[in-house]
């Protein structure tokens, strides 16, 4: 492996096709040059490259570290290797430096293959021919081509993962136009062209292959007007499949309605077999983003041009969208299987736009009728409230007039009242003046008859308190609470108390000596 670009790059196209994604979602090339360059040996020093995180790691790390390490053994063993191809191919084109090169300069057979070969991937080409031969072997397919005007014959090599995508089924005498890069083979020497497209020759072709596709998707109800969806009303977020160096995207989003729409946009190639690929991985993608809608739209073109949006794959997966599609493609003879799958099928780009502008034109329709009837319903009853509001000012008027005069009539009564209310004000507070001076005098002396009861009553009850008794040499004795007026019932042992001036004694009865 003394081109280490060519092998990262080769195994780059391996595995977009086994994915069916487009290249940089493997790797940017920036990425792969990066590698290169740097010739990283271990896992940290892969993701310390930019485009390599964790995912991308887990995913082709171990792959990638060990071609890096193939071609570094091999490029220790083999000094004549060059790291630069890019000098090394400038090195062998015939130009004045050529002559500069000294004759001892001897390339190694894998040196020389690997500069030849670099040279040779930077042709990519299509390529016209009658296949002579094929076989199926692994995970390759293996043909040869040769030329309709002289027997001129090409071996071409193809994963069987690009070749399932062109929907195609190849046989011998038929003609195709593969495209890819061609190099030397290093074990065998032998020339191979890469493809990683093929497709038919001819309107006949195509055409036939177009009725027979057609017939076999039809007969399982993958075209069943029953399967069609409809869109959600306003729909707002739309997924859009297309070139984006077209025009019809200019004519797309020029047509598109002022309604707020949130367009994500996928660059897909949307020209030949080779846009096969792209569509598909943009189906993919779109699979998982939140959209209302998917858009699906080029400019028309011949059958030839056309063969992506009648291929198997492309078909199936735009049936099997999980929201609804619209599809369109434009071609005046047969409407692309693409469009028969997808649940709207408009000629044009901008009639498409029509389509997903309806509901909002609706909306925006019965918003402006709504508008003249509010706008006429509350024109009608403003004037009715004006001219309630213009009878209501007038008996307003006349109530008030009439009240006014009933005020000034009771004014003028009042007024004529004021001197005898005034003297009757004056007269009632001297009676009210008087009234308080004989009341307050009633009540100091009944409050000094009640002071000298109460003194007197004082003096009565001190005379007769039984504690003034007990001071005399007296006591009070009692019994669980109970005064002890008498012997009887009285038991030798019990106990009682005896109430004195300073205190209580607790007693027991000693003995019981009735008279």
């Amino acid at each position: 492996m003394a081109n280490l670009r060519q092998a990262l790059y080769a195994w780059r196209d391996e595995e977009a096709a086994k994915r069916a994604v487009e290249l940089f979602r493997i790797l940017p090339g920036s990425t792969l040059d990066e590698i290169v360059r740097t010739l990283p040996r271990t896992k940290e020093e892969l993701t310390a490259i930019k485009g390599i995180k964790d995912a991308k790691y887990h995913a082709y790390g171990k792959a990638i570290l060990a071609m890096v390490e193939e071609y570094s053994a091999q490029k220790t063993e083999t000094k004549s290797a060059r790291s630069d191809d890019m000098q090394t191919l400038g090195d062998m084109l015939p130009d004045a430096k050529k002559n500069e090169k000294e004759e001892d300069d001897v390339y190694s057979v894998s040196a020389y293959l690997d500069i030849v070969n670099n040279a040779l991937w930077r042709l990519s080409a299509r390529v016209k021919g009658e296949v002579t031969s094929f076989k199926f072997q692994g995970s390759a397919l293996y043909m040869g081509i040769k030329d309709a005007q002289s027997e001129s014959v090409m071996n071409v090599f193809m994963w069987t993962a690009d070749y399932s995508l062109a929907g195609i089924e190849i046989a011998e005498g038929l003609e195709i136009i593969v495209e890819g890069k061609s190099e030397i083979y290093k074990p065998s020497g032998r020339f191979n062209f890469r493809a990683h497209s093929i497709e038919l020759v001819g309107e006949g072709a195509l055409k036939k292959a177009y009725d027979q596709l057609k017939k076999k998707l039809d007969t399982e109800g993958l075209f069943a007007p029953e399967k069609k969806r409809t869109l959600p009303p306003y729909p707002e977020h739309i997924g859009l499949i297309t070139s984006k160096t077209g025009a019809v995207i200019h004519d797309f989003l020029n047509n598109l309605g002022k309604f707020g729409y949130r367009v994500r946009l996928t660059d897909a190639r949307v020209e030949g077999m080779t846009a096969v690929k792209d569509i598909l991985a943009a189906l993919k993608y779109f699979e998982s983003q939140p959209i209302d809608a998917l858009v699906l739209v080029r400019g028309g073109g011949s059958l030839e041009s056309l063969q992506a949006f009648n291929n198997e794959r492309v078909v199936r997966a735009i049936a099997a969208f999980p929201r609804p599609v619209l599809c369109a493609i434009g071609h005046d003879k047969d409407v692309p299987l693409a469009q028969l799958a997808a649940d709207y099928a408009p000629s044009t780009p901008t009639a498409c736009t029509h389509i997903l502008n309806l509901s909002w034109e609706r909306a925006t329709s019965e918003l402006n009728t709504i508008e003249r009837d509010i706008v006429g319903a509350m024109t009608d009853r403003f004037w009715q409230l004006n001219t309630e509001l213009e009878r209501m000012q007038v008996q307003l008027s006349d109530n008030f007039s009439a009240l006014f005069e009933s005020f000034r009539t009771v004014e003028a009564a009042v007024r004529a009242y004021i001197p005898t209310l005034g003297a009757a004000i004056i007269s009632s507070k001297r009676e009210t003046e008087e009234a308080l001076r004989q009341a307050t005098l009633r009540y100091r002396s009944a409050l000094a008859t009640m002071e000298d009861t109460i003194k007197r009553l004082g003096v009565e009850l001190e005379t007769h308190n039984p504690l003034r008794q007990l001071k005399l040499g007296y006591s009070i004795l009692t019994q669980e609470g109970k005064v002890l007026r008498s012997t009887a019932g009285k038991q030798v042992g019990e106990h009682f108390e005896a109430r004195l001036a300073d205190g209580t004694l607790e007693a027991i009865i000693k003995k019981v000596t009735h008279k």
